[in-house]
């Protein structure tokens, strides 16, 4: 099984794991996958401390994608408030019933 890691974690591991240098299309996957792996993270935080950790381990997944596809936080934060503008934020807590189309 292999699992996308921090950049630091051969030095920290030492002899405990092997490692390999990704290609760019398999990194992608990864970063995706890896992205996945920490919104799911997040959803299982059970205190405050746990979830400012695991939205910071989300956010740097979030940056290594934008980072890897040349898309600045800027751009992506500027579409993001164009939605906003659009279709608001989620502060009044609504949430949609589908109906059923019999």
């Amino acid at each position: 099984m292999k699992k996308l890691v921090r950049d630091k974690i051969p030095d920290i591991a030492g002899d405990k794991a092997e490692f390999e240098v990704l290609s760019n299309d398999d990194y992608r996957t990864s970063l995706r996958d890896k992205l996945v792996e920490e919104a799911k993270e997040v959803k299982a935080a059970d205190t405050r401390a746990n979830l400012v950790e695991e939205l910071g381990d989300l956010e740097e997944v979030m940056r290594a994608i934008l980072d890897d596809a040349s898309i600045t936080y800027e751009e992506m934060d500027s579409i993001r408030q164009s939605k906003v503008m659009q279709r608001g934020k989620f502060e009044e807590k609504y949430a949609m019933k589908i109906k059923d189309e019999d």
